[in-house]
């Protein structure tokens, strides 16, 4: 975790054109929200689909902000030292592969948190009006985070090891990302989409990573249909165990038949 944090501190510049980005980002989706609520004729205080525009703001901004913090690349950079051939120094090692990834996707978040999110708010917060946490928020959304970043490592290591099987997962983690953009609630709320398609990502864990930290920051767990803390809590439990077991399963099938091109 210590070393990760220190390689990436080698190269922190790259993070302020992340952060113009990502404001590029927010600032593109509150223009399509605000024509929405022009469209529709609604005031600052009217709600759709439950949230205010300024809390659809804080959802958008601070939803970006938590992707900068817990976004890590462990799946590209497993696939790559597979395709190298470096994989086969992991395994020589008296630790334990995925505690090892798991602690690195650690370092890269807490780097991230300090040169990338937080810079970022400052610069979001101010410029789009994003509110504070509401209610009960200000401590179910770091709880909600930390989950999120379980799930997300979690599904980086699922990817990255199918690396071993498909040889190149450059498709495969595309495919991912932008799986995750939609179903974790990332670019539009979940509750938002078609009442069916809503129900069906709501149980994902997708959900887990974006969407359910974000409407607890606003404070909207519980409303308008959305499960309560208690429930969302269960349900990250119940995920993380679940992709433990897969990554574990996964891991002992990879390992019997490691077949190196690289190194």
């Amino acid at each position: 975790m210590r070393l990760t944090f220190l390689k990436l501190m080698a190269y922190r510049m790259r993070y302020v054109t992340g952060i113009v980005t990502y404001g590029v980002f927010v600032g593109g989706q509150f223009a399509i929200w605000q024509a929405v609520w022009t469209a529709k004729n609604l005031g600052p205080s009217d709600r759709l689909d439950g949230l205010t525009l300024a809390e659809l703001t804080t959802y958008i901004a601070v939803g970006y902000i938590a992707r900068a913090a817990y976004f890590t690349n462990t799946d590209s950079e497993i696939a790559g030292r597979f395709q190298t051939g470096d994989v086969t120094l992991d395994l020589l090692k008296p630790v334990s592969f995925h505690g090892q990834w798991m602690a690195q996707a650690a370092g890269e978040v807490a780097f991230r948190i300090v040169f990338f999110a937080a810079p970022m708010a400052l610069i979001l917060v101010p410029i789009f009006g994003v509110l504070p946490p509401v209610g009960d928020g200000w401590w179910q959304f770091p709880l909600l985070f930390f989950s999120a970043f379980l799930i997300n490592a979690e599904l980086n290591l699922l990817t990255g090891t199918a690396a071993f099987f498909l040889e190149d997962i450059t498709g495969l983690m595309s495919l991912k990302r932008n799986l995750l953009m939609l179903l974790s609630g990332l670019l539009v709320p979940l509750h938002f989409l078609p009442e069916a398609l809503a129900t069906a990502t709501s149980w994902l864990p997708f959900a887990l990573i974006s969407y359910y930290p974000t409407m607890a920051y606003v404070g909207r767990l519980g409303t308008h249909e959305t499960p309560a803390f208690a429930t969302v809590a269960g349900l990250a439990i119940g995920w993380a165990v679940v992709l433990r077991l897969a990554n574990i399963l996964l891991w002992r099938r990879a390992q019997s038949r490691l077949e190196v091109q690289g190194g």
